[in-house]
């Protein structure tokens, strides 16, 4: 299915549909990805195009009727200057047991720069979900919709900003506690870490986020932001620091 994706240039979830996230080549334990560029907020697509290929690295190397889930995802930050209009991302599979698999995506621009390097950790699943992916392909959005729209503060997420699971996507929905992180730690973190702790659906319900810092140093600063659903409880938290 994954094969299929890349030779029909076809999108392989209605998220990356949205935001025109193209899978191009791969191969077991090694992906390769882009996405376009964003003119503002380079994290959020940063955190999607990281979720993105470290995942589908190990997605690569499933059997039939699995499937995996994210349960922690570390995003290393270079640089916010993008040369080029197109953000590329190849994933590598680092290590896996039957239960748990580690990978690592590396994020460039046009000119091969570094821009970030996202560390995932998934749980590898086998399930009734697993069994239905690839039954149905969505078609590319007219124009790419910016990936901080996707999810945003006190308004329920982007009803196409599922993965195959039919949950959020796990890069768009860490994005916006990311983005509550940067206020209190006076500028976007230079390396964050998630953890997800529930799944999110596009059912019209709203998350909250919010953020308090830990340490504010004068060079050194940092905090923790939590993303609540609508009942109060805690879906995904993020850590992350700022130096400079």
């Amino acid at each position: 299915m994954l094969r299929r994706v890349v030779a029909d240039d076809v999108p392989l979830a209605p998220v990356h549909a949205a935001v025109h996230a193209r899978l191009t080549a791969i191969e077991p334990g090694h992906v390769e990805t882009s996405l376009p560029a964003p003119t503002e907020d380079v994290d959020a697509a940063l955190w999607l195009l990281g979720d993105f290929a470290s995942g589908l690295a190990v997605t690569g190397t499933l059997d039939a009727g699995e499937r995996i889930t994210t349960l922690r995802l570390t995003l290393n930050v270079l640089t916010r200057e993008v040369r080029g209009g197109t953000l590329h991302a190849v994933g590598c599979l680092d290590d896996r047991l039957p239960g748990v698999a580690l990978s690592t995506a590396l994020i460039t621009d046009d000119e091969g720069r570094g821009v970030a390097r996202a560390h995932g950790r998934n749980a590898v699943l086998a399930d009734e979900v697993a069994a239905g992916n690839g039954a149905s392909v969505p078609s590319w959005a007219a124009s790419p919709l910016a990936v901080d729209q996707l999810v945003r503060d006190a308004v329920a997420p982007h009803d196409q900003a599922v993965n195959t699971a039919a949950v959020v996507q796990g890069g768009a929905l860490a994005s916006l506690p990311a983005r509550a992180l940067a206020e209190v730690l006076e500028g976007p973190a230079d390396e964050a870490s998630a953890a997800f702790l529930r799944p999110v659906p596009a059912d019209g319900r709203t998350v909250h986020a919010e953020a308090e810092i830990e340490h504010g140093g004068r060079r050194l600063r940092s905090g923790r932001a939590l993303l609540r659903d609508d009942r109060g409880r805690v879906v995904l938290s993020v850590s992350g620091l700022r130096y400079g």
